[in-house]
């Protein structure tokens, strides 16, 4: 009998739970449409840089150097991977065009924003080995822009990164090390998942949610009414018996009209 009386008030309410589902799948479906027209949103493809960052001996250097250059690279490779260099603007503007120097016919992506190469660029390090990660939405892009930043690594890492040397006074001072970088492999681009890639799920717990939240709204209203639409309910709410009921009168469609 109690779950009968749940069905009714369900059904009585079921505009309310329409209503919510309703809105939320309406916002879920243009949302998950959103991410299957983004490239690279549920599924990218990875390319992994490592390269090696160290300084330049010079002419007067000697091997009592060592351990201070091992020291100082591993310093340069922790500033390159938490620093600001492969998010400036300036990194990602060459990386750009060494990518849009490669060959064409190949489907590189949205190459022409230098900010979203930017954002598609990760690094972690391992004392002086410091691992670039390329995600992005084609393998193609991916690789170009992989092999670009082993590029530009190669050739202008010294203008990105630089130490400070200081000399005891009264000594010769050598010429400054410069930074330099050098690639040690490239991979080749796996699928993998994109940045969006658990936001499905989270639709799909929304939409449970959702539906929840309707039942929900629709007992808290049939519980705010306090109308009496049944014999049963008058049973139920006065505990006395029901010996006759006035059935509702039929009004034809003159007496309509002059209502």
């Amino acid at each position: 009998m109690e779950l009968r009386s749940y069905g009714t008030i369900l059904w009585r309410r079921l505009w309310i739970i329409v209503l919510v589902f309703g809105v939320v799948v309406l916002y879920a479906a243009y949302h998950y449409y959103t991410l299957q027209q983004t490239p690279g949103a549920l599924k990218a493809y990875q390319t992994n840089v490592v390269i090696r960052i160290g300084l330049q001996a010079t002419p007067s250097s000697s091997d009592q150097y060592y351990t201070d250059y091992q020291a100082t690279s591993e310093a340069l490779a922790d500033e390159f991977v938490t620093g600001p260099v492969l998010s400036s603007k300036e990194f990602g503007s060459q990386v750009q065009k060494q990518v849009q120097a490669s060959p064409a016919g190949a489907d590189l992506g949205p190459i022409q924003d230098s900010a979203t190469i930017s954002s598609a660029l990760s690094a972690t390090h391992t004392h002086a080995l410091v691992t670039i990660s390329v995600l992005w939405s084609t393998p193609d892009g991916a690789k170009a822009i992989a092999n670009a930043v082993g590029e530009v690594c190669r050739t202008q890492i010294d203008s990105y990164l630089d130490y400070e040397v200081r000399t005891m006074p009264g000594t010769a001072s050598d010429a400054h090390p410069q930074v330099g970088a050098q690639v040690i492999s490239i991979s080749d681009p796996a699928l993998v998942d994109g940045p969006s890639a658990h936001e499905p799920i989270l639709l799909l717990v929304l939409l449970l949610l959702a539906l929840i939240i309707g039942i929900a709204l629709a007992f808290l209203i049939e519980y705010l009414d306090d109308r009496i639409r049944s014999r049963e309910e008058v049973i139920q709410l006065l505990q006395i018996p029901v010996y006759g009921e006035i059935p509702r009168a039929r009004m034809d469609k003159e007496t309509k009209r002059q209502i």
